[in-house]
């Protein structure tokens, strides 16, 4: 049985993780797959901005997901994780770090007491005057980063193992296990930042990030046709679909595609500059921007090697995860990280910037785990010795059956006297906060209804509006108040609404969002247009707000 690894990528848009199986030797197995979506804003070049809901949106990952570990492989990216080359007099592998160490605050553009070093040997030249020299890849990433990504995942209950560089794990993601390859580049273009990436048999060789991705097209949409950023999320999906399009939204993302184009190629020209190196013999493109109309037809027009089109499943064993062929197609474009993050790969691939701190605790962890397993063997042997006292415990037994005798008197006649009382006494108890539970979780519907009317655009109609109460978790007692109650979701609604227009789509969810009782108001579902207007499902969660008032009549104690 392999080593069972986690990768997890906390991305701009989403979170997604991988759990694969390695073995050496083998094709690494993938045995989980789950993504969670996040909102705009959560998490901007990288930095997390809302611990909370990630962590929230974390929890959900897992417990969707199903992973069977709570340690993961973590990654970082954005403008404040970098690498640098440098090079290297000949120093012991054990020195390296500390030869980094002298000239890291020349190389890396913010505090180096703020930041998180590690690096990695990629290959041995020699300088003007043929004296050997050693150059190294130097990964950076700023605490805030690195502190951040930590903490949330530490609230959400996981602990991290370890932390690399998104594109350290994207030059992993597509390595066959024994290792050949031929250079070529990766193209990861995300959310809100693209990554390139060149490695050649094993070695990461240069890597760049640009502040640009499919956020920036749906903005270009959104300011060139002046309508809201969730339309304009829509309205670029639908140009990758034939049929006439508006040419001013094909003019505002084919101007930002050639400029994104522009970027990579010119990305990809400086690399080929660079001495000692061969030019990639491929590009492949990933990431949920990939599809993005126009941009691999740019690439495939300006860069003179094949572009294609990556896909990170063909590099692991898929066949445990049961999926559809449009399931396999939308998780290619957006899995690689997380499988690069969860495998190996070759030390030239590979960097640590997990915190000593972090590390240390992870260690004190570990041989709490090691202690606790010890202690149990300790018992088990303790248990094995103490099995010849058997005999003398026999020699005890007469002194036993007297004592026996009299606990039989006691039993039979003076316990049924005092068990009996305690059966009242807890039946009363029982009585008492019997009531409670039962309305601790009552939903109060008419505030409910009065909420969708008050809060309903004059433009919607609702249609079969289906209202369900949540379980009771049984937290509640007697006792309980409405503020320990206050962020809990006490029911679930769904409804079928009809709009004139699309727009009015979405004045209907910021509508519904300023209702204090209606949360996480969701209309993502599929939506039906016809020749008088719009129809599309709608689903809500019912909050405290909506909370019954009779708890209170039950609070009392019965005297």
């Amino acid at each position: 049985m392999g080593e069972r690894i986690v990768g997890l990528d906390i991305g701009t848009s989403a979170l997604r993780a991988v759990e694969l199986i390695v073995e050496d030797g083998r094709l690494p197995v993938l045995e989980a797959f789950g993504q969670v979506g996040l909102p705009p804003g959560i998490i901007v070049d990288g930095e997390i901005r809302d611990r909370a809901q990630v962590a929230s949106a974390i929890r959900r990952l897992w417990h969707n997901g199903r992973f069977k570990t709570n340690r993961v492989r973590l990654g970082v990216a954005g403008l404040r994780a970098i690498t640098r080359e440098i090079e290297l007099p000949p120093v012991p592998p054990d020195e390296v770090a500390a030869a980094v160490a002298l000239q890291a605050e020349d190389i890396v553009p913010f505090p180096i007491e703020r930041t998180s070093v590690a690096s990695a040997v990629i290959s041995r030249t020699e300088d003007a005057e043929g004296l050997p020299l050693i150059r190294v890849l130097v990964a950076a990433a700023h605490r805030d980063l690195v502190d951040s990504l930590v903490a949330v995942v530490e609230e959400a209950g996981l602990e991290p193992e370890g932390i690399d560089l998104d594109t350290a794990a994207l030059s992993r993601a597509f390595t066959l296990p024994d290792g050949a390859s031929e250079p070529e580049a990766v193209v990861s273009v995300g959310a809100g930042l693209t990554m390139v990436v060149v490695r050649h048999g094993g070695t990461l060789q240069f890597v760049r990030t640009i502040d640009m991705g499919g956020d920036t097209v749906t903005r270009a949409l959104a300011s060139a046709l002046d309508i809201p950023i969730a339309d304009a999320e829509i309205l670029k999906r639908r140009l990758a679909l034939p049929g006439g399009h508006d040419p001013a939204a094909k003019r505002a993302v084919s101007d930002v595609v050639e400029q994104l184009a522009d970027e990579i190629k010119s990305s990809l020209r400086f690399f080929g500059t660079l001495p000692g190196r061969t030019p990639p013999s491929r590009v492949l493109v990933t990431g949920g921007g990939a599809r993005t109309v126009g941009l691999l037809e740019q690439l495939r027009l300006h860069i003179d090697v094949p572009v294609l089109e990556a896909s990170p499943l063909s590099f692991v064993d898929a066949s445990r995860i049961r999926m559809s062929a449009s399931d396999a197609d939308s998780i290619n474009q957006t899995v690689a990280v997380p499988l690069g993050l969860a495998l190996n790969g070759p030390a030239r691939t590979r960097f640590e910037l997990i915190p000593p701190e972090v590390a240390a605790r992870r260690a004190t962890r570990r041989r709490r785990r090691q202690l606790s397993i010890a202690l149990a063997c300790l018992v088990v042997a303790l248990g094995a010795v103490s099995a010849w006292r058997v005999l003398a415990v026999r020699s005890a037994q007469r002194e036993v059956q007297v004592l026996q005798s009299t606990i039989h008197t006691i039993n039979t006649v003076e316990m049924p006297r005092y068990d009996k009382a305690v059966r009242l006494g807890n039946q009363v108890t029982t009585l008492e906060h019997h009531l409670a539970p039962l309305v601790s979780h009552e939903v109060d519907w008419l505030v409910v209804l009065n909420q969708l009317g008050e809060y309903l655009p004059p433009s919607a109609v609702l249609n079969g509006v289906d209202l369900t109460a949540a379980t009771p978790t049984g937290e509640a007692a007697v006792g309980t108040t409405t503020a320990h109650l206050g962020s809990s979701v006490i029911g679930t609604g769904t409804t079928t609404v009809f709009t004139h227009t699309l727009t009015q789509v979405t004045q209907f969810g910021l509508a519904m969002a300023g209702s204090p009782a209606l949360s996480a108001v969701d209309l993502s579902g599929g939506v039906s247009a016809a020749t008088t207007g719009v129809t599309f499902p709608v689903t809500f969660s019912i909050t405290s707000a909506a909370h019954g008032q009779r708890l209170a009549q039950f609070e009392e104690r019965i005297p």
